[in-house]
């Protein structure tokens, strides 16, 4: 009883416990400072820095020493050595005791503190790189998505659900032998590399006919010349660029279409996603010409809204969020004529060159969608299932219903209902797949008016 009472009402709910790697001594007490932690409310950083008493310090407990604990110490911590790693023994906070798994003891190199270029990072988004690129891969994600499939089957609590998933995997290493052996029949790694390359000059001398020809008099437009004629040079500087980028590439393609020679050992599904990280490296030109566009033309809506606010006497107000009455002079109000003529007119030569990328954007964002359902259907359909019903088994009834027996008034039979085919299938789809990557036409649609960049669907 009195040990539950020590555990009763912690001050805090988390704490973290920063100690060193690497202590420098054996024994002894521990210093440092204890702060509250910025990002979650009732939770406790405390930082373990030096073993030796400091004017900035505070005592904040003992290392691989039993001393007593002084009353004055609000926060006070017993760390011990295991094995060869630092383990936490004991918390106590304003005198009350917190359970250990409420304590996370984090282990940390001191040699970074001596940095002289350190800089705290707000949202440290630079650091997470790396972690940016794995959790966009299509190839890291099938992986994890296959993990959770094989612990998905080990837990299984029924047999159709473990028979799903084993012929679902199975289903997908035969699809993925039969496509190795297609990708083979083709000529191997090097061909396949020729034929990408072939590829890309195709779509390079079309994307500069293309650009040269909005330079002109596209479908008879009269665009503006002066404008039309720098945003061409513009764009085909940076489709000269990424003819450049993909001769630097050229060697990781060619280790990617290596990979993906023997990637499929272990599934269909893994090509596909290696085939969708391809198309992204390699359409890096038409995503860049798409987002240079709208935000050309999103500027350029923004500045005509804008200035017809003006015009009917209102304005934006960011602090509040909200439109405004507002009193403009008579030079304001000429200048905003200005600006809302000149946007005018450049309107029509950015929506050209908009709509046309645009279309490239969506184009490439329909190919990598299908590949992306295309994945999500090998990872999610019940082919047991499947089987199962079109040989009526029993283990799909979904519902029973009571028939009567000719010339027997009084009894009655009790008979199962097969479900029909589409919602058998909703019920035994891989629980341990995403949900269906269904699409906002709406949300889509006002993006693609309004000119906001349109994420991959």
């Amino acid at each position: 009883m009195n040990q539950q009472q020590s555990y009763d009402r912690p001050n805090h709910d988390q704490m973290f416990v920063y100690f060193p790697i690497a202590p420098t001594c054996k024994s002894g007490f521990i210093y440092g400072v204890v702060k509250p932690n910025e990002n979650y409310y009732n939770c406790l950083n405390v930082y373990v820095t030096s073993f030796e008493e400091k004017t900035q310090l505070v005592l904040l407990g003992t290392w691989n020493t039993n001393q007593p604990r002084p009353n004055e110490q609000s926060t006070w911590i017993q760390l011990t050595t295991e094995t060869t790693c630092a383990q936490i023994e004991n918390v106590l906070v304003d005198g009350v005791k917190v359970p250990l798994p409420h304590v996370a003891l984090v282990l940390y190199d001191q040699s970074f503190l001596q940095s002289e270029i350190l800089q705290f990072n707000d949202n440290w988004n630079s650091s997470k790189c790396l972690d940016s690129v794995a959790n966009n891969s299509h190839v890291v994600k099938q992986f994890r998505q296959r993990a959770l499939q094989w612990k998905a089957w080990k837990r299984a609590s029924s047999e159709m659900a473990s028979f799903n998933l084993l012929l679902m995997m199975l289903l997908d290493l035969f699809l993925g032998f039969c496509f190795a052996s297609f990708f083979h029949s083709l000529g191997g790694p090097n061909q396949v590399l020729e034929i990408f390359l072939d590829l890309v000059k195709v779509i390079a001398d079309n994307l500069q006919l293309l650009v040269e020809n909005l330079m002109g008099v596209p479908v008879g437009l009269k665009l503006n010349r002066p404008l039309s004629t720098v945003l061409g040079k513009f764009f085909l500087y940076h489709l000269y660029l990424w003819i450049t980028y993909i001769d630097i590439i050229k060697p990781v393609i060619s280790i990617i279409i290596l990979i993906s020679s023997t990637i499929g050992l272990i599934g269909l599904s893994f090509q596909l996603a290696l085939l969708n990280d391809l198309i992204t490296m390699a359409s890096l030109h038409c995503y860049c010409f798409y987002v240079y566009a709208a935000r050309l033309y999103g500027v350029t809506l923004h500045g005509l809204r804008s200035t017809l606010r003006m015009f009917g006497g209102r304005k934006w107000n960011p602090l509040r969020s909200r439109i405004d009455s507002g009193q403009f002079t008579w030079d304001q109000l000429c200048v905003g004529m200005f600006i809302f003529s000149s946007l005018l007119l450049l309107l029509p030569t950015l929506f050209v060159y908009y709509i046309v990328f645009l279309s490239l954007r969506l184009g490439v964002l329909f190919l990598q969608g299908t590949l992306k359902r295309l994945i999500w259907l090998i990872n999610s359909f019940p082919m047991y299932s499947l089987l199962l019903w079109f040989l009526g088994s029993p283990l799909l009834a979904g519902d029973v219903k009571f028939e009567t027996i000719p010339g027997r008034d009084s009894t009655l039979k009790l008979v199962c209902i097969k479900l029909p085919l589409i919602l058998s299938i909703k019920r035994s789809l891989n629980p341990s797949a995403p949900d269906y990557p269904s699409i906002n036409w709406t949300q889509r649609l006002n993006q693609i008016v309004s000119g906001d960049l349109i994420n991959p669907f």
